[in-house]
């Protein structure tokens, strides 16, 4: 095969395929008493996702990086405080950190995971008074929770989840978002849940959550759970979700399950058509607990894949390493000042890309993709 002929076709982490039930749960949301960020149906949306991870408090907002925001000022983080974070995290968790005033730490992975390296933390506490832990399970890959959980309650750390790519992934024998302070999610159009934009965080602690309804409704009164407007006693904003994307998350997590599954389908005929390439493995499980589709992440263990990668966007395969050009985040000009040395990170970022496996490819199409990644790692780099 010429292996500069333009692909026919392109594959990567996004499939945007709404059904006849979703159109029609929005265009059941139209009406004429209430259609602002205060509907009834937003409520709604709050139980249906409350119900789905077994907890009790949710709060529906309008995008994913301003759940982190909503986080961040509901466990009363701001102006002077530090916030460690991973630098193998997107851009969108650290920009609500520098939003607030609050000064971000980049904190290691512990070798081969997303996992917070809590050596390096301790390390970083002896120099900073780190009020909060934001961890990032990026690509729905499992993380050690039970025990950064507990480091953090020992320490007095406000521990926050990003969890934008890790609806319906499970650790410790739960899902991810249930064991910190705060989780947040991203309803984002590449997300398993999608309502184009938008977001929610689960809470644990029901101050917590009331100082964050307050402040996404303009500074209501903290104590009215019925959500009824008394402005003026304190300062707040409007974060608040648009009812069409309330009807249509609900819609969308009925299908979740399904969705999941249809996802870890195309995850296990993935592994088992890339199985025979000695130099790629598969991103480490934590306890072998399964990913949930939002993309498979591979190792190549040659070093360096970038130039692979870029070879395998030019048959079409469309890493997210390559799209987003993924580096570490202290790497990035608008957040060099504060670099610290993350070893692990820079090792791990240099060496993975990742391989879409949602529900809308087909057979054929999950072939071409097996193909183009058994033709570009199993050879040798100067071999055609």
């Amino acid at each position: 095969m010429n292996h500069q002929q333009a692909p026919n076709k392109t594959f990567q982490n996004l499939h945007i395929n709404f059904v006849q039930s979703d159109l029609d749960a929005v265009l059941g949301s139209f009406n004429t008493v209430s259609f602002s960020g205060k509907s009834p149906i937003i409520k709604d949306y709050e139980k249906v996702i409350a119900k789905w991870f077994g907890t009790d408090l949710a709060l529906a907002c309008a995008n994913g990086t301003i759940a982190i925001e909503l986080a961040l000022r509901s466990l009363e983080v701001g102006p002077g405080d530090y916030v460690a974070l991973p630098p193998t995290a997107p851009i969108m968790t650290i920009l609500p950190i520098i939003t607030i005033g609050a000064t971000p730490v980049f904190c290691d992975v512990a070798t081969g995971s997303f996992s917070a390296d809590l050596d390096h933390l301790s390390d970083l506490r002896s120099r900073y008074p780190i009020k909060a832990l934001i961890v990032v399970p990026m690509w729905g890959y499992p993380l050690s929770m039970e025990k950064t959980a507990q480091y953090c309650k020992k320490h007095n750390i406000a521990l926050i989840e990003d969890c934008a790519h890790a609806i319906g992934t499970k650790a410790d024998g739960k899902y991810l978002g249930l064991f910190g302070d705060v989780a947040t999610f991203s309803t984002h159009e590449r997300k398993l849940v999608s309502t184009g934009e938008g977001g929610f965080c689960l809470v644990r602690d029901e101050i917590v959550y009331e100082k964050m309804l307050s402040w996404q409704h303009h500074g209501l009164v903290a104590s009215n759970r019925d959500r009824q407007y008394r402005l003026g006693e304190a300062v707040g904003t409007n974060f608040k979700l648009s009812p069409l994307c309330a009807a249509l998350g609900i819609n969308q997590f009925n299908r979740l399950a399904q969705k999941i599954a249809e996802r870890r389908e195309r995850v296990t005929a993935m592994r088992e058509q890339l199985a025979d390439l000695s130099d790629i493995k598969e991103f480490d499980r934590f306890q072998s607990a399964e990913v949930n589709g939002y993309s498979m992440v591979f190792r190549y263990l040659g070093g360096s894949c970038r130039s692979k990668a870029a070879q395998l966007a030019a048959r079409g395969v469309i890493s997210d390493t390559t799209r987003y050009g993924y580096k570490p985040l202290y790497k990035e000009p608008a957040f060099v000042e504060y670099a610290e040395p993350c070893p692990n990170a820079e090792q791990l970022i240099e060496t993975i890309f990742t391989v879409p496996c949602h529900e809308g490819l087909s057979t054929d199409d999950m072939s071409i993709i097996s193909t183009a990644v058994h033709d570009i790692f199993g050879r040798k780099d100067g071999a055609e």
